[in-house]
């Protein structure tokens, strides 16, 4: 007779799983207790009752129970007990979704131009303006009437059919050259491109599409042409048309491959290129259609913390430096538009403009950079932090002390207005419009975008491989004739001029600047930022500022928890330690610190910290 297959899995909590997931569950209730409301001695009995049956402690109790759940389920996967076969579910998905989509079949083709049409219309319709019924059908047909849903089509389809063209080079041998294999093609597709994007993300055009957006002549915010927008994305298309262009004659001339290739997802240029537009398509629309508290926030909190987060990543992920006093050159760079401005007591010889102060306040935070690290770079671990740390106390006890010079904790006078009056470009914040959130926001996109490509570019040069080569072994890096304190001081610089940025277009739109906005705690929150998202990785820096500071704000905007934003920090410290214990190389780490990690763990070297030394070491 055969035997009845079990359902559960044969095996029992034992003392050591109990510890486990009584500490988990101890650990939720402790941050329960710590963040809750404060007690009154008059009635102890009435502040216990109160609190434990709060959904403050209900919320951390669920907490603790998900996460003792998960603790020892996967101890008892690595101890072999369980075999958690839903993981090689889960890893098989990719590889059938790009089957499906590379089959030519007609059915399957219009099975994914319907689920690519239906995806864009719930994207539009839930990153829209907020609507009782979202899922109603005349709220999903009306989507179609808008000019940006045409961009969410357009980028999906365009990553369909990149998976399906790079199936199709792999499968067949050869093929025949077609009409779009030419070089003029590809040019003109890049710049017709660029202008579907810029209809289709046009900031200051109505959202409700209309063919009279497109008349030559006008100066209204109605006219497609009269936007500079409308020139700057024709431009970034023109450049991809002609990279396409070039790219076989720029694979020919790539004689050196890496070794490290075949361990990592590949990932075409083409995909990138639509997965950047994709990022830049919602990154524009979406703060359009959420309230005011949402788009002061984007700003405010997320990207200006972006923008610090991924200089530092510059200094922490790139260098392997670590800078506690970051918040000093933010502050330059807040004082010096101050300066320029005409806000603090001391006034300037002349007053300029807020776009023209951006120049010298990078000017003015590289040099503090390269003046910390001329006499500090030759120290390297706790000194180095130690040291950074007492540069950015400086700043902000000179700060606030100095009420000749910055007029100390009372704040200074309102600290300048944008403006820009050049041939075919006119541009102005000042008066009511200088309060508009999201003009601010569109502003900081104009100055992220460039900076990421830039930081980019630098990362794969040979300045960011000497940076690596640093990080992972200075004494190495030496041997091979590397200056490392050429390009230690380097990076201090480059990174605190992203931080000077910051403080121009921080400074500006929150008017007057108090010493308070530039205490050492916001140079930790930059570093567990940077260390939560992936040192070394601008995707995983710029995704960790954004995901943590939305948290914050939202627990601020829905206290479910009773969130009190007095414990932030203790929330950040806890996050940090989470990240160290479970993924210490950050939720999205670059390549190069997850080879560091892999070959570490394998005991291939002694980069950060985390393996052997080869040959057990000196002795």
């Amino acid at each position: 007779m055969k035997t009845p297959q079990r359902i559960m899995p044969r095996w029992r909590l034992d003392q050591e799983d109990a510890r486990l997931f009584s500490t988990c569950l101890a650990s939720g209730l402790l941050l329960a207790v710590m963040t809750g409301p404060e007690g009154d001695l008059n009635t102890p009995l009435y502040t216990v009752g109160h609190a434990l049956f709060s959904t403050h402690v209900i919320g951390f109790i669920i907490f603790g129970v998900a996460l003792g759940a998960f603790m020892v389920y996967n101890k008892k996967v690595r101890m072999g007990i369980l075999n958690a076969t839903w993981r090689n579910w889960i890893r098989a998905i990719p590889v059938n979704v790009k089957s499906f989509i590379s089959n030519s079949g007609l059915v399957q083709r219009a099975i994914l131009a319907v689920i690519a049409l239906v995806a864009a219309l719930l994207i539009a319709d839930f990153t829209g303006p907020y609507v009782r019924n979202k899922m109603s059908w005349n709220q999903l047909v009306g989507q179609l009437l808008h000019t940006r849903t045409y961009g969410y089509i357009a980028i999906i389809f365009w990553l369909l059919n990149t998976v399906r063209v790079r199936a199709r080079l792999k499968n067949e041998a050869s093929k025949a050259p077609s009409f779009f294999d030419a070089n003029w093609v590809k040019i003109v597709g890049g710049v017709l491109a660029g202008l579907f994007f810029a209809a289709c993300a046009d900031p200051w055009l109505p959202v409700r599409f209309s063919i009279s957006y497109f008349k030559w002549s006008g100066s209204s915010d109605n006219d497609f042409f009269h936007h500079w927008t409308t020139y700057l994305w024709t431009f970034c298309g023109l450049l991809i048309g002609i990279r396409a262009a070039l790219q076989d004659t720029m694979q020919r001339r790539a004689v050196v491959q890496s070794r490290w290739k075949a361990r990592h997802v590949k990932v075409s240029a083409n995909t990138r290129f639509a997965l950047y537009a994709g990022a830049l398509f919602v990154a524009v629309e979406f703060p359009k259609f959420i309230s005011p508290f949402w788009q002061e926030t984007i700003f405010q909190q997320i990207g200006i913390f972006c923008l610090l987060a991924v200089g530092l990543n510059v200094v922490i992920g790139f260098a392997g430096l670590l800078d506690l006093g970051y918040v000093a050159f933010y502050a330059l760079g807040a004082y010096t538009n101050g300066y320029f401005s005409g806000a603090l007591p001391i006034h300037p010889p002349f007053t300029i403009n807020t776009f023209f102060v951006i120049p010298l306040a990078i000017l003015v935070a590289m040099l503090a950079g390269v003046l910390l690290g001329l006499p500090t770079l030759r120290l390297s671990g706790d000194y180095l932090a130690i040291v950074t740390l007492g540069f950015g106390e400086i700043i902000y006890v000179l700060a606030s002390n100095l009420t000749n010079l910055t007029d100390g904790a009372g704040g200074t006078g309102v600290a300048g207005s944008f403006s820009m009056n050049l041939p075919g470009i006119h541009f102005a914040l000042s008066g009511f419009a200088i309060q508009d959130d999201l003009n601010f926001y569109y502003l900081l996109l104009a100055f992220i975008i460039p900076i990421l490509f830039f930081f980019n570019s630098l990362n794969h040069s040979k300045v960011g491989r000497s940076w690596a080569a640093i990080r992972e072994d200075e004494h190495a890096a030496r041997s091979l004739g590397i200056n490392s304190l050429k390009y230690k001081v380097m990076a201090f610089a480059i990174g605190a001029s992203t931080s000077g940025v910051a403080g121009v277009l921080s400074s500006a739109k929150l008017g007057s600047i108090f010493p308070s906005d530039f205490a050492l705690q916001v140079s930790i929150t930059v570093v567990v930022l940077v260390i939560f998202g992936g040192m070394g990785s601008i995707t995983g820096v710029l995704m960790g500022a954004a995901f943590i500071n939305w948290i914050l704000q939202y627990l601020i905007f829905h206290s479910f928890i009773d969130y009190n934003p007095a414990d932030k920090f203790m929330y950040l410290g806890a996050i940090l330690i989470l990240t160290m214990i479970f993924r210490p190389q950050g939720m999205i780490p670059s390549k190069r610190r997850m080879r560091e990690f892999k070959d570490a763990e394998a005991g291939l070297g002694t980069s950060d910290a985390v393996g052997p030394a080869v040959g057990g070491g000196l002795t």
